[in-house]
């Protein structure tokens, strides 16, 4: 495995071409750990091409400093950005598979921008590698973050709704609310079930509003339920664009995302509570045949990389040499 050095000032590295990963909070520590094959595979893929590897806490004067250099920079967290010289990283949706972007990660991603064409995609590869991904997350209970044990008896639901914390951006990116979304649903479909998850990393303050909320509808629920049960308990899925909504088309559920969305283009997008209404009417018959096997495969297959293949480094290795235009070896 190639050393991954950490850069303490911006002089600190030597001036030949390199490779600078600059990590968001945590990540900056657990890539000096080799905590990810992703980087860890792309390092020595570096040094083979006579490319060394540094990681820089990112968000400092030393990562803006070096920003203004003339090499390879590779951005991991939510970060966006646009250069010539930047590349953005981090775990998608699904764990194994990663971005490796020139726009940003998640809702900021070049997958927003890019059109899916289910014809050019042969749906036997297709079905195989959505059976393989989505069997496996979903009999082990697998999910972006860690779930209860699974429950079989959930009462069935019109709908569930997956809350976020992503209100807080300064750069706003949702179009409704969680409180919107809630009241929406459960107003619209009168004494039908709907369910509510609150997202980890939801704050005290959104929770009590949540659930303030919940009291005064009575057919809203509060579950802490594993969003698989849940999802599988309800007839649509809402949220804004939250990876249970990305890991709901694995059970080939109606989404509808309330918010900017990379795989928007397997959902149903409401910006206004009338259209989250028709959406919740509509979307289960007007998504019922979508191709939610090539979806997936496009995705994930084509527009990410999974670091536990063998093509990955040769994979990451071409779009880092096109994003840079460097010589052919």
């Amino acid at each position: 495995m190639a050393q991954i050095n950490t850069i303490s000032n911006s002089r600190s590295a030597p001036a030949k071409t390199r490779m600078i990963i600059h990590g968001k909070g945590d990540w900056h520590k657990s890539v000096l750990n080799g905590d990810f094959d992703f980087f860890n595979k792309l390092a020595a893929k570096a040094s083979k091409e006579n490319i060394k590897t540094f990681v820089v806490q990112a968000d400092t004067n030393t990562s803006n400093e070096l920003l203004s250099d003339d090499q390879i920079h590779i951005m991991l967290g939510d970060i966006p950005k646009y250069d010539h010289r930047i590349l953005h990283a981090m775990p998608t949706y699904i764990w194994g598979f990663w971005y490796l972007d020139e726009i940003g990660v998640h809702s900021h991603s070049s997958h927003r921008l890019k059109p899916f064409v289910p014809e050019g995609i042969h749906f036997e590869e297709a079905e195989y590698f959505f059976n393989g991904v989505s069997g496996w997350m979903l009999s082990e209970n697998i999910s972006k973050f860690d779930q209860p044990n699974r429950k079989y008896d959930l009462e069935p639901a019109a709908a569930v709704v997956y809350c976020q914390d992503i209100e807080k951006f300064a750069n706003r990116i949702h179009y409704l609310t969680s409180e919107e979304m809630i009241a929406t649903a459960a107003l619209h479909l009168g004494g039908e079930k709907v369910y509510v998850k609150m997202h980890p990393s939801q704050t005290e303050r959104q929770m009590k509003s949540i659930t303030r909320l919940a009291a005064r509808l009575p057919n809203v629920e509060i579950s802490d339920a594993s969003v698989h049960d849940l999802t599988a308990a309800s007839r649509v899925v809402i949220t804004q664009n939250s990876a249970a909504g990305f890991e709901a088309l694995m059970q080939k559920k109606p989404v509808i995302t309330c918010a900017k969305s990379n795989y928007h283009h397997a959902t149903w997008v409401a910006r206004s509570p009338r259209q989250l209404r028709d959406a919740i009417q509509h979307a289960p018959d007007t998504m019922a045949e979508f191709p939610f096997e090539k979806y997936f495969f496009w995705f994930l297959n084509i527009h990410c990389l999974e670091s536990a293949k063998d093509d990955f480094e040769d994979r990451a290795w071409n779009i880092i040499k096109e994003k840079m235009m460097l010589p052919a070896r």
